[in-house]
């Protein structure tokens, strides 16, 4: 979008659902940290570019639903809601945990692959949209916690008695619709 079509990256607001929002997330701390290196290395006469004064233009925010962003040992909502979200049910979990550990391996390692426990510095606003008793309610709300204690402008919306990313279900239930539309009007704002 920025090289081929010319879109500055102001004009861009990147949307994630459940994993697709951790990666979201991610990608948002990897270009913070790409500009907090960038800036270290580089004196301020040497900063400027086609963007203005960094290497590192970032969107204009990121929204994510019902994002999986805790890549750690299940807990909370994670555990005690399996049995009644539709969409990640125990088959999920009981495939879906034993592939992280395959992959990542050890706690420590895990940790610091989860967006949650990441650096938020330096992140544009986010919206992240979950309900209450979805399982990654705790995750998702931990991440809000800790976006806005390193100083992000955090927006979350939180909707009763839905399932794991119930936004895709917006041409048929109407809490998906709202969600769906709190979603583009947060986008719209920025």
């Amino acid at each position: 979008l920025i090289f081929k079509r010319g879109i500055h990256p102001a004009d861009i607001t990147l949307v994630g659902v459940s994993s697709g929002g951790g990666l979201v997330v991610l990608l948002l701390q990897a270009l913070a940290e790409a500009q907090r290196a960038f800036d270290e290395r580089k004196g301020d006469n040497e900063r400027e570019n086609d963007y203005g004064s960094s290497c590192v233009q970032m969107p204009a925010g990121g929204v994510v639903m019902g994002p999986f962003v805790d890549y750690t040992e299940p807990k909370g909502s994670m555990k005690e809601y399996i049995k009644h979200d539709l969409i990640v049910n125990e088959s999920v979990y009981d495939e879906g945990i034993p592939y992280l550990e395959q992959v990542l391996g050890c706690h420590e390692n895990r940790v610091r692959a989860s967006p949650v426990y990441g650096n938020f510095d330096g992140l544009p606003p986010l919206c992240i949209c979950v309900s209450e008793h979805e399982v990654v309610y705790d995750q998702a709300m931990l991440m809000a916690k800790r976006a806005k204690e390193q100083g992000v402008d955090v927006t979350v919306g939180v909707w009763k008695y839905m399932c794991h990313v119930f936004q895709l279900l917006c041409p048929f239930v109407p809490e998906g619709k709202e969600s769906f539309d709190f979603m583009c009007e947060w986008i719209r704002e920025r």
